[in-house]
Order: C-alpha cells, then sequence, then structure tokens
C-alpha cells in the first residue's frame, strides 16, 4: 500500500499508510490524520507534524535488499537518459527497484528485470510505496533475451552489463539511450570495447561526487563526510 503521510516526532519520522499509529510517545488516531493540515497530538499530548510524502522521502520508507544507488546517480541517468512522459524503459538488475521507481516517475511505462528470486518481491513492495501503477517487475535474466520493443531507454545495473547488449540493440530504438551502472572501471571498459560489435556509439561515462556544506549560526563549512564514488555511469547511444 502506499504511504500517503510523514508523521515527524522529534527524531523520529512514521509513514503512515492507515488505522491509528502507534509511536513511544503516544497514539494519533487514524480520524486525526486524516483530518490534519500541519500537525496531530498524540493521545498523550505530543504533538507531530504532518505532510505529504515526495519521492525522496519515501526512498527513506524503501526495504533494502542489494546496495541501493545513490541518489545522486538515480538523477543523473533519468536527465541525461533524455527520458520524457512518452518514454518506453526497461531496467535490468530490479534490486531493491529503486531505478526503476525513478523512471516511472517520469516516463510511461517501465519493465523491471530481476533473476534473484530474492530481490524479486523486494522491488514490487518498494513499488508500492509510491503508489505507482505504470512499472512493472518480471523474473527474468536480461541476458537470456529482452522481450520488449521500441524500448527508449535500456539501463543496466548489472555486473556483466556486456552479456544484454545483443538484446538490448534489437529491443531499442534508434536514438535510445543504454546506460550502464557499473562500480569499476575494468567493467566500464569491457562495456565499452564489446559495445563496438553492435550498433551503439557515443559513448560517455561519467561519475557524481556529492559534497554536503553545514550552514548554521556558527559554521559554514563542507560537511566532513561526502558521498564520492559510487559508480561509473556509461551513457550510449543506439545508432
Amino acid at each position: 500500500m502506499a504511504v500517503k503521510k510523514i508523521l515527524k516526532l522529534k527524531d523520529h519520522e512514521y509513514f503512515w499508510e492507515k488505522g491509528d499509529l502507534h509511536t513511544h510517545l503516544g497514539v494519533v488516531m487514524e480520524k486525526d490524520i486524516k483530518k490534519a493540515k500541519s500537525s496531530v497530538k498524540t493521545h498523550k499530548g505530543e504533538k507531530l507534524t504532518v505532510h505529504e510524502p515526495n519521492a525522496v522521502d519515501l526512498t527513506r520508507a524503501m526495504e533494502r535488499g542489494p546496495q541501493m544507488p545513490f541518489l545522486k546517480d538515480v538523477a543523473i541517468i533519468a536527465f541525461y537518459s533524455g527520458i520524457s512522459k512518452e518514454s518506453r524503459v526497461l531496467d535490468a538488475g530490479s534490486g531493491s527497484g529503486l531505478i526503476a521507481i525513478a523512471m516511472a516517475k517520469i516516463a510511461k511505462s517501465v519493465v523491471s528485470y530481476e533473476r534473484d528470486k530474492r530481490f524479486f518481491g523486494l522491488a514490487k513492495k518498494n513499488a508500492a510505496l509510491f503508489g505507482l501503477k505504470n512499472v512493472k517487475f518480471v523474473e527474468k535474466d536480461v541476458y537470456k533475451g529482452i522481450s520488449e520493443k521500441d524500448l527508449d531507454l535500456v539501463v543496466l545495473d548489472l555486473p556483466e552489463p556486456w552479456k544484454a547488449l545483443k538484446h538490448a540493440e534489437k529491443a531499442m530504438k534508434a536514438g535510445g539511450c543504454l546506460c550502464a551502472y557499473l562500480p569499476n572501471i575494468s567493467q566500464t571498459e569491457k562495456l565499452i570495447k564489446e559495445s563496438k560489435k553492435y550498433s551503439f556509439g557515443f559513448a560517455k561515462t561519467i561519475e557524481v561526487i556529492e559534497r554536503e556544506w553545514v550552514v548554521d549560526d556558527l559554521r559554514l563549512r563542507p560537511s566532513h563526510h561526502m558521498y564520492g564514488h559510487t559508480a561509473f555511469l556509461t551513457f550510449m547511444r543506439r545508432l
């Protein structure tokens, strides 16, 4: 079921779907949550803020299984791929479902392949949090083929994406984008080398570095922690 409200009490955050909410500082009645505009109180008088969740909020409610891509990388995939509300997308390697979910917020339709049975149900459960109707999860190995046709984007979050290139070539529109999400540059090198055997070109590889700043009354400086290398993103066009 999709999350409908987020309630916050000090350092605690609660994702609400339906029914009364039980917190460590009291119960919030369902009827009070439904009619709340900006805040609500528990039966003990503790005040919680209430607001509608956005996509970033909902990522915090997702269940983790395999390593999730970072939002900084997912955002770049969405923009650099050039997808729109008319686009058809294939995501291979569903994992937690984050890439498929993010693409479904933009594209017309998304199909996501996952061959590992441990993660197949997880991605579907996470997508339900967002209330999405245009994303479909399929238990399938992309290395063995792609059933969909006329795809605008294929995302490969897999250890050996070059094994899917011949299938992607047949399934994609001319001018469509293929994106590979890889942790090691040696994998990226092999992907680009193998892509020359197929109708792909204009390869571009980037990594995204995110550094947050500490901003308060006494400090204005970079944080001691940052999101450095997480993955190499390689974008290619179907010729």
